[in-house]
C-alpha cells in the first residue's frame, strides 16, 4: 500500500533514522515536505511533493484552506492509505486532510517535540490526541511522556529507530587514547559538561585525545587552542562514512547527555547503539531514554548527568584499564544487534498493515 510521509522539511542529517525507515519499508511511500529540500543526495528519495511553492503563492489567510487541498490531491493522486507525519512539530498540517477523506494517521514522536515543545504551546497535540491511530516512540521513556500528553495507551508503540548493523561492524580497539564524541551542538548533547571534564582526563590520560564530529550552536564552546581536542564538522557527503569512521578511531565514544532547560531530552541516542555495534566502549549518562539502549557495565559505564567529575572518572578507567576496555567493547555488538534497522522498520510495517480507517464524525 501507499503510505504518505509528512515532513517538516527532507531532511536535516540528524534525521537519517527518518530516511532509513521511509526507503526500507515494505509499503511504498511519497514524502511531502513542508519546507524546502536538503540533503538530498545524502538522502535521495522519490517521489517528493513539496508544498514551499505553493505556501509563496497563496496568501496566508488561505493557506491552511489551501494546503488541505493540496494535501488531498496528493494523497488521492498516489492512492494513499496512511499518512505517517515524522516529529510532531507539524502534525496540525495533516489533520484536516485526514479527517476528510478518512484515513488512519501515524505519528513518530521523537524527543523534544514531545518533551519541551508541549511546554511551550501545551495545546499542540489536543486535536491530533484524538485523531491518530497510532503513535510511535522510540523508547519507554517516551511512551511515559506521550501517555502525560494524554494519547491513548492503546495506541503507542514503542519502535526504536535502529541502526544498520552491517554497516556498523566491530574492529579491534586502537591504541591510542581517542575519545569521540558525535552529536549536535546543542544544549541537551552535555557538551559544557565534556568540556569541563576534559582537563581532569588529560591530566590523567597524558596522550588522550578529543575528536568532536558535530554543528550547532554551541560550537563556539569548543577550544579553538587546545591541541587535545579536534572538531569535525558534518559531511553531508559522506555522513555515515564520517560518523563510522570516527567511531572506530576512538577508544571510547562519550555520550555526556542532559535535560536542557526547555526540558529537552534524549529519547533514544542512536549514537551509543553504533558505537556498540562497532564494538566499542560507551561512557554515557543516566539520562531519558538511554538505559534502555546500554547494558551498564556489560557495554557502557553510566554517570549522572551533569556531573563532570564522575564523567571524567568514566573516561579516564576506561582509557587507562585494558581490559576493561576489551571487556566493554566485546559486549556491545550482542546489545546493538536488538535494535537492527530492519527489524524496527518491519514492526513499523506491522502496525500499518493492523490499522483500518476509522469513521470519525
Amino acid at each position: 500500500m501507499r503510505v504518505l510521509h509528512y515532513v517538516e522539511h527532507w531532511l536535516d542529517l540528524s534525521a537519517g533514522f527518518v530516511h532509513a525507515h521511509v526507503s526500507r519499508s515494505a509499503h511504498r511511500p511519497v514524502v511531502v515536505s513542508h519546507n524546502a529540500i536538503e540533503n538530498r543526495a545524502t538522502f535521495p528519495q522519490r517521489p517528493i511533493v513539496r508544498l514551499d511553492p505553493f505556501a509563496r503563492r497563496i496568501p496566508p489567510h488561505r493557506w491552511s484552506r489551501d494546503r488541505t487541498r493540496l494535501l488531498q490531491i496528493v494523497a488521492a493522486g498516489y492512492r494513499t492509505r496512511i499518512v505517517h507525519v515524522h516529529f510532531g512539530f507539524v502534525v496540525g498540517d495533516v489533520l484536516d486532510a485526514v479527517r476528510r477523506r478518512d484515513l488512519p494517521l501515524v505519528l513518530s514522536l521523537h524527543g523534544s517535540d514531545a518533551t519541551s515543545l508541549p511546554q511551550r504551546q501545551p495545546g499542540h497535540y489536543d486535536e491530533a490526541r484524538e485523531l491518530v491511530s497510532a503513535v510511535i516512540v522510540p523508547s519507554q521513556f517516551l511512551a511515559g511522556v506521550a501517555r502525560e500528553l494524554g494519547f491513548p495507551a492503546d495506541r503507542i508503540h514503542v519502535i526504536p529507530a535502529g541502526i544498520d548493523t552491517t554497516f556498523f561492524t566491530p574492529s579491534p580497539l586502537p591504541e591510542h587514547p581517542t575519545v569521540t564524541f558525535v552529536g549536535r551542538l546543542v544544549e541537551k548533547k552535555g557538551l559544557d559538561v565534556l568540556m569541563e571534564a576534559w582537563p581532569t582526563v588529560c591530566a590523567a590520560v597524558a596522550d588522550a585525545r578529543l575528536v568532536l564530529v558535530g554543528a550547532g550552536p554551541l560550537a563556539s564552546a569548543i577550544p579553538a587552542d587546545d591541541p587535545s581536542v579536534r572538531h569535525l564538522t558534518p559531511q553531508a557527503a559522506r555522513r555515515g562514512d564520517q560518523v563510522r569512521d570516527a567511531i572506530r578511531d576512538a577508544r571510547v565514544v562519550v555520550s555526556p547527555s542532559r535535560t536542557a532547560v526547555s526540558g529537552d531530552a534524549e529519547s533514544l541516542l542512536l549514537v551509543n547503539l553504533e558505537a556498540q555495534a562497532s564494538g566499542r566502549p560507551v561512557v554515557t549518562t543516566r539520562h531519558g531514554g538511554i538505559p534502555e539502549f546500554v547494558a551498564e557495565n556489560a557495554s557502557a559505564l553510566i554517570v549522572p548527568e551533569g556531573d563532570a567529575p564522575a564523567l571524567a572518572d568514566a573516561l579516564v578507567r576506561v582509557l587507562t584499564d585494558r581490559p576493561l576496555a576489551q571487556r566493554l567493547a566485546q559486549a556491545g555488538p550482542a546489545v546493538a544487534a536488538r535494535f537492527d534497522v530492519r527489524d524496527c522498520v518491519r514492526r513499523v510495517d506491522e502496525v500499518y498493515e493492523a490499522l483500518r480507517p476509522l469513521r470519525r464524525p
